[in-house]
């Protein structure tokens, strides 16, 4: 047993310098990357951007026949974006902003009987919505300056201002509102969608001068729909100008 101490002891002295260098190197690497960091600018910034997006419908109940029945999969959104400097010495800021997304889809559905009569059946869902994405972001600034990462995670508020599925066979079409919970001609009633929803919304933009390229996700914790259970998922690449 002694020996083994002494083995022990003798290891320990001997691996000692390396695991010291290898400690201080970690210190100064961290130290110097700190201090970079900390040189960084913190001005607020900017921008106005115009986004591509590809969405899906998470349905619980309805399944695949949510997603046929109630297609959104594309879309395009127009927003702005404030930021404001909230940490002394380091480049972290709240992002804050507006957008307007207009969401869309088309599925068809085939051989669907109507009145004994069997015919392919086309769902079309259009919807418009205004999002109110509140983040934090790290903007990580190099060459001196002209080149930005910003790595940024937060929660979106979504309204639904309006939206409708159309159905269509042959010549027969019927429209209803989604949101609409009233008792009217064409209104969803007590299967409306519900009009507004919160996400956990992640991303990262990258910079050159004015320019920027970014891609986003949101994803909804709250429900679009009760009865079918569904949550929304959009992801954006956008292309933005600070002025």
């Amino acid at each position: 047993m002694k020996r083994f101490y002494a083995l022990l002891i003798v290891a320990l002295f001997a691996t000692a310098p390396a695991l010291m260098a290898q400690s201080a190197s970690f210190y100064n690497a961290a130290r110097d990357a700190e201090k970079m960091i900390k040189k960084m600018p913190t001005e607020n910034y900017h921008r106005a951007y115009v986004g591509f997006n590809t969405a899906h419908a998470n349905w619980k109940e309805y399944g695949l026949m949510g997603e046929i029945m109630y297609p959104i999969n594309k879309g395009i959104t127009l927003g702005y974006l404030e930021s404001y400097h909230i940490l002394k010495g380091l480049p972290v800021f709240v992002e804050y902003g507006a957008n307007i997304q207009y969401l869309y889809g088309k599925e068809t559905m085939s051989d669907i009987e109507i009145m004994g009569i069997e015919l392919d059946s086309d769902y079309k869902t259009n919807l418009f919505a205004l999002n109110v994405p509140v983040n934090v972001a790290m903007r990580l600034s190099f060459e001196n300056n002209t080149i930005a990462v910003t790595p940024y995670a937060g929660l979106n508020f979504r309204l639904n201002l309006m939206g409708k599925q159309v159905v269509s066979a042959e010549d027969l079409e019927a429209e209803v509102k989604i949101f609409d919970k009233s008792d009217d001609v064409g209104a969803a009633g007590e299967a409306a969608f519900n009009r507004l929803q919160l996400g956990f919304n992640f991303g990262v933009a990258v910079s050159y001068d004015v320019y920027t390229l970014s891609i986003g996700r949101v994803s909804d914790f709250s429900r679009i729909s009760n009865d079918g259970k569904g949550r929304l998922g959009v992801t954006t690449i956008s292309v933005g100008y600070a002025f």
